[in-house]
């Protein structure tokens, strides 16, 4: 991707630029959101391969802020569910050079309309044994892996589960956190070792970092004085909007 500064390119780096600072704005108030929303409205200009790794500096930035390294690790309780997930992103990774890239946009694009409709009106699990825990986490992380090798859009099926097991709110944010940060410091190198991602795209992800950090610190600002349930709901919403948009774009 050349990306010189012209009057025929600005539109698209502007877009790009907001697209990004709206998604921070989205994960500094509810934790997540921004690759979900990013992604999708810059595949609709540049390939997802491309739209994706842009994201790859800000992703492993905002959430080493979010994962707060300095209180320490609170639980070991999904570690299993991380190592599983690993295995998959490596498998994921490897499959990802023989799939054409409007294959990609809609498993992209499933992957987010599924986190939505679950999110809005999923499940709800208070307790669960341990052992029956790792039995459901454990094929959810390795599944969850190959689809974000292929994609990076890992999150929706673990988030789904997160979400409906019902952790505190500080909880819940720091390890969604570690997740983005562990499958992001797997895929993003193996993608680059696999020639689908520049040096200009790693230049122009370093450049995205500044609206990531500016739209992440705005969101957390809001994130007390908005109702969390409701915005949620919208975010869900247009995250639907965007994902059934760009499956009819790539059917």
């Amino acid at each position: 991707m050349n990306f010189f500064i012209n009057i025929f390119e600005i539109d698209i780096i502007i877009v790009i630029s907001m697209s990004v600072f709206f998604g921070a704005i989205i994960k500094g108030a509810v934790g997540i959101g921004m690759s979900m929303f990013s992604v999708p409205i810059i595949a609709f200009f540049l390939a997802p391969t491309t739209a994706m790794i842009l994201l790859c500096v800000p992703v492993l930035i905002t959430n080493i802020l979010q994962m707060q390294i300095k209180k320490g690790i609170g639980s070991f309780r999904f570690f299993p569910m991380f190592i599983a997930l690993i295995l998959g992103i490596i498998i994921g990774c490897n499959l990802i050079l023989k799939i054409n890239l409007s294959t990609i946009s809609q498993i992209i694009a499933v992957s987010i309309i599924f986190a939505a409709i679950i999110n809005l009106f999923g499940i709800n699990i208070k307790s669960i044994k341990p052992n029956l825990e790792r039995k459901l986490t454990i094929p959810l992380g390795f599944f969850s892996g190959i689809i974000g090798g292929l994609s990076n859009m890992y999150s929706p099926y673990i988030l789904a589960y997160l979400v409906s097991t019902n952790l505190d709110k500080e909880t819940l944010i720091r390890t969604m956190a570690t997740m983005y940060f562990i499958g992001s410091i797997f895929i993003f190198p193996i993608w680059i070792y696999n020639g689908l991602g520049t040096l200009n795209d790693l230049i122009w992800s370093c450049l995205l970092l500044f609206p990531a950090i500016l739209g992440q610190k705005l969101g957390t600002s809001i994130r007390s004085k908005i109702s969390n349930q409701n915005f949620k709901k919208m975010i869900l919403y247009t995250l639907m909007i965007i994902g059934f948009s760009l499956l009819i774009k790539n059917i």
